[in-house]
């Protein structure tokens, strides 16, 4: 790997983690029905206005401001974490499409990837603590994923422009005959993010729902194990789907390829 390429990851990385702190933004924000904006920086846990450093909570960590000065709570790890994933995730969809195809292909890939993998973890830490998919994030979304994945059939097969749509719908589908099925397990946001995941991925969220299926059975167990859980308590499948997304973005072609060889 030459100079060019570990200075611009380093550059991709920071780039992250500054998105990572909006990201901590929307996932104290949205669920909790607080304005984005007015004022930008508040406490999660007494709603009231804090700092602006508060807002980038690796900064506020390495300055010594992250306690809240009106509750006194300290701001949680996992909003470093956010800062940090969405870095290292960012440098991933880089490395993965940043050589390959042409320009314009480049551009739609790695700007489609960067979207998807910042929505997929605000999608899952809201799911895991509220157990809501909001509405306001994966239909709006839906959309730009598909707008970026019609974007790239058309420079490579133009007759093919439908396939979003089908693979998009058929996720859609497949997913609320699930949760017809078993309504207590699989709720309306679930079967919404498969819509938003079968748009942005195509062919690959078919890789990207059996994994989240896989990645759920494993850690229900696990949870069963260690007694985090019960089989009455309910387990949001958002963070699971979520990831099975994410590996399918950056391995779904080698998984489909994969799978084809086997048939």
């Amino acid at each position: 790997m030459d100079l060019k390429i570990i200075l611009t990851s380093v550059a991709v990385f920071f780039a992250g983690l500054l998105a990572g702190s909006f990201l901590n933004v929307l996932i104290c924000k949205i669920p909790r029905n607080i304005s984005l904006f007015r004022p930008y920086s508040v406490c999660c846990f007494c709603k009231q206005k804090t700092p602006l450093i508060s807002s980038f909570p690796l900064l506020a960590y390495i300055s010594g401001n992250s306690k809240c000065s009106n509750c006194g709570l300290r701001i949680s790890v996992q909003r470093v974490l956010v800062e940090f994933r969405n870095g290292v995730l960012y440098v991933l969809v880089f490395l993965t499409f940043s050589f390959k195809f042409n320009l314009a292909e480049r551009f739609i890939n790695t700007s489609a990837g960067i979207i998807l993998v910042s929505v997929l973890i605000v999608v899952s830490l809201i799911d895991w603590e509220f157990m809501i998919i909001p509405n306001i994030i994966v239909l709006p979304f839906t959309l730009v994923g598909l707008a970026f994945s019609i974007a790239r059939i058309m420079l490579l097969n133009p007759v093919k422009w439908w396939l979003p749509f089908a693979f998009s719908a058929g996720a859609f589908v497949f997913m609320l005959i699930v949760h017809l099925i078993y309504p207590k397990g699989m709720g309306m946001g679930d079967v919404k993010l498969a819509l938003m995941l079968g748009a942005f991925l195509v062919k690959n969220v078919i890789a990207g729902i059996f994994l989240g299926f896989l990645i759920g059975v494993v850690a229900g167990i696990i949870f069963l194990i260690l007694r985090k859980k019960s089989l009455k308590q309910f387990i949001p499948f958002g963070p699971f789907m979520s990831a099975g997304g994410l590996v399918a973005l950056f391995l779904g072609y080698y998984i489909s390829g994969w799978y084809a060889g086997l048939l």
